[in-house]
C-alpha cells in the first residue's frame, strides 16, 4: 500500500500590481508564497493611504512561516515572521491556524506584568484595518497586527 501524502500547497495568485511589487522587491529569492491556510491572501488598506494592500502567507527557505504585506503605495513590503521576529509571534508563525481581517475601530490589547502574568486589557483605537492572527492550540493565543502610522505593531490577544 502506498502512503498517503498531501499535495503541496498551491502558490496563491496575487493582483498584477502586487505580483510586480513581489518581483521588484526580490522576495521570491527568500520566500515562497504558500496557501497553508485559507484564504491565502487578505486585502485591505492596511497602511491608510487609500489604496488596497495585500497580505500573503509565506515560508522562508528554512520553512519558517509568516506573512508578507505588499503595499500598493510607497511603503516597502513588510515581512512578519518567516525568519523575522515580530511581536509575540516570534520568527516562525507555525502556530498560526486562522487569520482574518479585523475591521473594527477599536480592540482590547492584553496587558501583562513584568513576570509575564496577565494583568488585564487596555483599549486601543484603530484607524485602519488589521490582521487578526490566531492559534487554536491552547499554548498560543495570537495577536492583532496593525499599521500604527510608521510600522506594523503587534497587539497581544489572549494569554
Amino acid at each position: 500500500m502506498m502512503p498517503f501524502t498531501l499535495p503541496p500547497a498551491p502558490t496563491p495568485p496575487l493582483p498584477a500590481w502586487a505580483e510586480a511589487r513581489w518581483q521588484a522587491a526580490g522576495l521570491g529569492r527568500t520566500y515562497s508564497r504558500k496557501a497553508y491556510l485559507q484564504p491565502a491572501t487578505q486585502q485591505a488598506d492596511f497602511d491608510g493611504d487609500g489604496k488596497t494592500d495585500v497580505a500573503v502567507l509565506v515560508v522562508d527557505r528554512r520553512q519558517r512561516r509568516g506573512i508578507v504585506v505588499l503595499h500598493q503605495g510607497a511603503a516597502a513590503p513588510a515581512v512578519l515572521g518567516a525568519g523575522h521576529r515580530f511581536g509575540n509571534g516570534g520568527d516562525n508563525f507555525d502556530w498560526l491556524t486562522e487569520w482574518k481581517l479585523y475591521k473594527a475601530t477599536s480592540a482590547e490589547a492584553t496587558v501583562t506584568t513584568a513576570g509575564g502574568d496577565v494583568a488585564g486589557t487596555r483599549p486601543v483605537r484603530l484607524r485602519r484595518p488589521g490582521l487578526l492572527i490566531l492559534a487554536t492550540d491552547e499554548q498560543y493565543s495570537g495577536g492583532l497586527v496593525y499599521w500604527d502610522g510608521r510600522r506594523y505593531t503587534w497587539l497581544q490577544q489572549g494569554d
